[in-house]
């Protein structure tokens, strides 16, 4: 059982959210994207806070863009709402309300859990709908006529305008408007680590105690756990026999009344063996012999993380899915144990089809060890889906090359991507001569830009952010029209004139490479053409190039010039914009 698709409208910065998810999912984003915003959304159907009050939200949860489109509405319409001439069903069209769908993919085996929920009973497709709304609109409307009526314009009665009081929310299943029971909702649950739990096992009541309960409790038969029990009777007799207990009412030796030490003689203390799970929650964790609470942070936080998964790893019979969020797992972790924890996540998401974790990470690691397809992108509120925007054999490539950091890529404030490392070495070695431009960041990303075009542009529309490409004609003029089509005022795209780089490199600096380098390499009585087919030789390429961007870093190359098509980029990325 996971969650197969989310949708989310006016939840805080997430005006709507339509994304579908996988057994496991990673959230990537700047900070304020939304992430957090997100994994509070997905869990806050499944609270199970009895009184209510975990699921109530405040006037400031309501979208801010869904409240002033409301608040343009009254004050457009002022005099008009005043008059009577705005009917209750048009003024309710225009009230915000918070909505929240989660629609859930049974395997065949789980088909009964989602029973009492179904949406499709073709595909046995399962939903909950949360809904945080206006439940008295007529009262509302009255107000609001009442507030207009007497108040000018004031920015100072917009929670007036919009009574949080009047709000109420409801559990229903999407599209039918039918009330989640209870006792259905109940075996569906949410597990939320929030990214301040660095007191984890600091004392007994701190996150984790319940999980490693849980853990042992499990894992004792029911002879185990009457052996516990005989050996604290042991204890209990021990303790009383070295305490003297038998007397520790005593007393009769002071009293007058006759018949006193008859009453207290029969007065015995009994043991009181408390329940498995109290016994259980008095063990703490330890790690090489010391406390968890004497413990690093990273050690603390990687030991939560394996006792909370290993105490879902079985299911239990009162669950029939657990939703487990989880901020920024790699808080405080080295890089070592970084790769553990995906590993961890990896081997958990395989063995658990009743458990379902949403992370939310700044960290590369935790996203292409889990694969591009799990990855949901979020940029100012919005989410995009790697899977639905991407190729396999597109998430395959950014995932196993090595140089492709995908939160720099689309997040970095100027990027060039390049086509081949010999691009790339010569970019980052004529960026670092110039020290203006050192907040430029450069990625080899070989062929077929489109994509990774269309998915930056929108993670980074109207931010000011740069992206550059670099490209090789390689006789394709097709192919460089289609990239130039999208081109705009954050996106430049450049291709050699020539061939390949090699080929304009050397139209721009052949008196200068045949004087440097024509003993070296054989070029001094070559002519230009010449000098660009020996050049580009597979057994030459790489070789040149490495050494014409130490000379360049050393200072040796005075007169060299880029490549017409690079030199543009760059000039293009000195009026980026800086953003703070």
């Amino acid at each position: 059982m996971r969650i197969s698709r989310i949708q989310i409208d006016n939840y805080r910065n997430l005006k709507h959210v339509d994304v579908e998810l996988k057994n496991i999912v990673a959230l990537i984003g700047e900070n304020n994207s939304g992430k957090s915003n997100l994994l509070r959304a997905i869990s806050l159907p499944l609270s199970s806070d009895d009184s209510g009050a975990g699921k109530r939200l405040s006037w400031y949860d309501i979208n801010k863009i869904a409240k002033e489109e409301y608040y343009e509405f009254l004050e457009t319409n002022r005099q008009r709402l005043i008059d009577g001439e705005i009917s209750l069903d048009e003024f309710i069209m225009q009230i915000p309300r918070v909505t929240i769908q989660l629609f859930f993919q049974p395997d065949e085996k789980e088909h009964y859990n989602v029973k009492d929920i179904l949406v499709d009973e073709e595909h046995w497709i399962g939903g909950i709908r949360y809904q945080f709304f206006i439940k008295k609109p007529k009262e509302l409307f009255d107000r609001v006529r009442s507030i207009l009526t007497t108040e000018a314009k004031d920015d100072n009665v917009q929670m007036s305008l919009l009574p949080i009081e009047l709000f109420d929310y409801s559990i229903t299943v999407p599209d039918k408007g039918s009330k989640v029971p209870y006792d259905t909702l109940r075996y569906f649950r949410s597990v939320d680590l929030p990214a301040e739990r660095d007191h984890f096992a600091s004392n007994a009541d701190k996150l984790g105690s319940k999980a490693l309960t849980d853990i042992l409790q499990n894992e004792l038969k029911p002879g185990a756990q009457a052996e516990i029990e005989k050996k604290y009777y042991e204890f209990f007799e021990t303790v009383k026999r070295e305490g003297n207990l038998d007397k520790v009412l005593n007393w009769q030796q002071y009293s007058d009344i006759e018949n006193a030490k008859e009453f207290f003689d029969q007065i015995s203390v009994l043991p009181n063996m408390p329940p498995m799970g109290s016994i259980l929650g008095s063990i703490r964790l330890g790690y090489e012999n010391d406390y968890m609470f004497a413990q690093g942070l990273g050690h603390r936080n990687l030991v939560l993380m394996t006792v909370m998964l290993n105490s879902y790893i079985n299911k239990q019979r009162d669950i029939s899915y657990r939703l487990l969020t989880v901020e920024e797992p790699e808080a405080h972790l080295c890089i070592s144990n970084v790769l553990l924890m995906a590993s961890f996540f990896h081997i958990f998401s395989r063995k658990n089809t009743f458990t379902q974790i949403v992370y939310a990470t700044h960290n590369v690691e935790l996203v292409n060890k889990m694969g591009l397809d799990k990855v949901i992108v979020m940029h100012n509120g919005e989410a995009y889906s790697l899977d639905n925007e991407l190729t396999e054999k597109e998430r395959d490539y950014l995932t196993n090359n090595p140089n492709t950091d995908i939160f720099k890529v689309l997040y970095s404030r100027k990027v060039i991507l390049v086509e081949g490392i010999t691009e790339e070495l010569l970019i980052r070695s004529y960026l670092q001569t110039r020290s203006e431009l050192n907040d430029i960041k450069v990625f080899s990303f070989h062929k077929g830009f489109t994509k990774i075009i269309d998915i930056w542009k929108k993670v980074n529309k109207e931010s000011g952010n740069k992206l550059g490409i670099v490209r090789d004609f390689d006789d394709q003029p097709k192919a460089q029209r289609e990239h130039e089509k999208k081109q705009n005022d954050q996106v430049i795209i450049r291709t050699t004139k020539g061939y390949t780089l090699e080929t304009d490199l050397v139209n721009v600096n052949y008196d200068l490479l045949r004087t440097k380098y024509g003993d070296i390499f054989g070029w001094k009585d070559m002519t230009i053409e010449e000098l660009q087919e020996d050049w580009r030789k597979e057994n030459k390429k790489s070789t040149v190039m490495l050494r014409i961007c130490q000379d360049l870093l050393n200072g040796e190359l005075k007169g060299f010039s880029l490549p017409t098509h690079i030199q543009e980029i760059i000039d293009n990325m000195k009026g980026a914009p800086n953003e703070s």
